[in-house]
């Protein structure tokens, strides 16, 4: 079963559990950035250097929707 619940894992940063399985998984840690601007930065430079699974693509995508959403001005 898959944990689709969100929660607040840093100030403004916004995973679920598996949302942070997939991140351990390509080694990306969510500890040490300041926003999710800088996570999808990260998310997105492994991607363009990298091949990668549909996981980590299908992440990007709802982070970046998330920080549209929820973090951009309109």
């Amino acid at each position: 079963m898959e944990n689709k619940f969100t929660k607040e894992v840093k100030k403004h940063i916004y995973l679920t559990e598996d949302d942070i399985k997939i991140l351990e998984k390509y080694e990306i840690s969510y500890q040490d950035v300041l926003n999710m601007k800088e996570l999808i930065f990260r998310i997105e430079d492994i991607i363009n250097n990298n091949f990668v699974f549909d996981d980590l693509e299908n992440l990007l995508i709802k982070l970046t929707e998330y920080n549209y959403y929820f973090d951009t001005n309109k």
